[in-house]
């Protein structure tokens, strides 16, 4: 499909290139014609001659319209044709998009642990986003755990939006081509609080009255009522002028709210317009297109609407607009007066309708990881069962794939043991990231999985805090001190990599043995990875809840043989004394 859009788009961009070579050249040509008639108009003294060049202006005019729309219309197709190139490049493992590091949080009960963020991270590898709305957007979405019926809805929304790849890449190039940052996005939200600035009645009626006085004085000037007439024109279109200048405070103050915000709002209506005006199926999608509704009206009107105010408002700065109108009938006077109305009747309602954009693009980014992986399977959700049958890492190379199952419904925590580099802790995060995407709504590498909502907490890669003047050791208490807290409130699951490393080995023993055991008294399923083979014999006391897990390495012909396959038991080979006999450490 990728490679049939970019043929498509190439052809379409050759052609339209065409002509706008040919417009370009039309453009000079017209406007030469009008230059050379009005040339010929003034120096033969022909009237008509004039005419003919008003003519040539106008459709210069009308070519240069025709010119613009069409520019645009190439950027949209060069935009478009970049989408698909950029998902060759990445099936092809030469693209990286944004990876969201902005979002590492290293307090977040699972995203810090997981490189959910940064370089080579799931994010990454998820982000097809174009707005800080969408990106934002799935960042939140990859932080939280829905309940079980709104992971079903998303599911379902994810899988519809898997098909429609003509919607989505519609909707990502009008993302990208609406170019906004952030900080537009937080001046849209901060004018939805901002106050309402009710008129002032003697200015409303100074906007009315001295207009009006100045256009009967202009009428009389005219027509040579009064011989005053001339003198009273000029000072009620000064009066005008001044009553404007007086009025330009509040103006000024209003857009420095917006911040030059009408572009990105016309942006923005183009694209809540698309999805309005899309059918859809899932219940999530008809959802959201409910919350763009406001009695009979749409929010693309609403939002075009706001965004050509704030335009209009803008001209307050051009100096020709600001004295010809507002001289005239205080042009910038009405136009505030109606984006006030504006704000009145729709400003709470407006964050929710730009918010709108970032789901949607949030879901097009997990419908298009489901899209290029069509073998990826929908978890089962449940109230309790967790197991995956073919459990894959999403971002191992496939060809170097290693797939495992494993299952909590009848032991629900296990003890992983295997020697460095045997493959626990990728095991780990093959379990947790996939638990994340099945939340999220999305597919996962597995022949078949079950999930349920569950408070998701990992204990992998924790560091010490010099800002905080805390050590690792106290560092890695704290999260556990957390996650039991956690327990002791609801269900939840663990991933725990090699606890207590900070400490020494009798102590680390110890305390990880109390660890398991507290977690077993408040029911937690999930996984520790140790190397301390005595952790191990923990399972003994509690078999109908615990069971021991290990991955194997084996020397064959003077080489590590890792297979990465789960299996039952305790790890029985070590590699560490011979990697450093083999490197001549020892």
């Amino acid at each position: 499909m990728y490679i049939k859009q970019i043929e498509q788009q190439k052809a379409l961009i050759k052609k339209l290139s065409s002509q706008k070579v040919f417009l370009s050249s039309l453009r000079l040509l017209l406007l030469a014609t009008a230059v050379y008639l009005f040339y010929l108009m003034m120096y033969q003294r022909n009237e008509s001659l004039g005419w003919w060049a008003f003519a040539a202006v106008v459709a210069f005019i009308i070519a240069v319209n025709l010119y613009m729309k069409l520019q645009s219309k190439v950027k949209y197709h060069q935009t478009l044709l970049q989408i698909n190139q950029d998902e060759i490049d990445f099936l092809n493992g030469n693209k990286t998009f944004d990876n969201g590091k902005e979002f590492s949080n290293p307090q977040h009960a699972y995203s810090y642990d997981l490189d959910l963020f940064g370089n080579n991270s799931i994010f990454q590898f998820l982000n097809r986003t174009g707005t800080s709305l969408g990106k934002n957007q799935l960042a939140q979405d990859l932080q939280n755990i829905p309940e079980r019926k709104s992971i079903e809805n998303r599911q379902e929304v994810v899988k519809e939006l898997s098909e429609m790849i003509d919607f989505r890449q519609h909707f990502q190039t009008l993302a990208h081509l609406a170019n906004t940052t952030e900080k537009e996005d937080q001046a849209i939200e901060h004018w939805t609080t901002s106050a309402i600035d009710k008129s002032n009645k003697i200015h409303l009626i100074a906007a009315v009255l001295i207009p009006l006085l100045f256009f009967i004085s202009l009428a009389a000037m005219i027509f040579d009522w009064h011989h005053l007439a001339t003198r009273l024109t000029m000072f009620f279109f000064s009066i005008n002028l001044l009553c404007a200048g007086l009025m330009s405070q509040n103006i000024l103050k209003e857009i420095g709210k917006s911040d030059k915000i009408a572009n990105s709002l016309q942006q923005y209506a183009k694209m809540i317009q698309v999805f309005e005006s899309t059918q859809f199926q899932s219940v999530g999608l008809k959802a959201l297109q409910t919350q763009l509704k406001k009695q009979d009206e749409s929010a693309t009107s609403i939002v075009n609407e706001l965004a050509n105010l704030f335009e209009k408002l803008n001209t307050v700065a051009n100096l020709f607009i600001f004295i010809a109108f507002n001289g005239t009938f205080q042009y910038h006077f009405w136009v505030y007066r109606k984006l006030q109305h504006w704000k009145q009747q729709n400003q709470h309602s407006l964050w929710q309708w730009i918010q709108v954009i970032g789901k949607v693009e949030s879901f097009n980014s997990l419908a298009n990881y489901a899209y290029n992986n069509e073998t990826y399977q929908y978890p089962q959700v449940t109230d309790d069962a967790i197991h995956f049958t073919d459990l894959g890492h999403p971002l191992i190379d496939p060809a170097k794939r290693v797939r495992n199952s494993i299952d909590f419904s009848q032991q629900t925590f296990f003890i992983l043991t295997g020697s460095n580099m045997s493959g626990k802790s990728t095991f780990l995060r093959t379990v947790g990231i996939n638990m994340v995407l099945s939340y999220a709504g999305a597919p996962i590498d597995a022949s078949r999985a079950v999930v349920c909502s569950m408070p998701l907490w990992v204990s992998m890669r924790l560091t010490d805090s010099l800002s905080d003047s805390e050590s690792y050791f106290f560092a890695e208490v704290k999260r556990l001190k957390q996650i039991v807290t956690e327990a002791t409130k609801q269900p939840i699951f663990v991933l725990l990599d090699e606890i207590l490393k900070g400490t020494n080995s009798d102590d680390k023993k110890t305390g990880t043995v109390g660890v398991i055991e507290k977690l077993h008294q408040y029911g937690v399923k999930g996984i520790i990875a140790t190397h301390d083979l005595e952790v191990c014999n923990t399972t003994t006391l509690y078999p109908q809840s615990m069971a021991n897990k290990c991955f194997e390495v084996e020397i064959i012909n003077n080489e590590l043989h890792f297979d990465y396959t789960l299996k039952e038991g305790i790890c029985q080979n070590k590699n560490a004394t011979f990697i450093m006999k083999k490197m001549e450490i020892i």
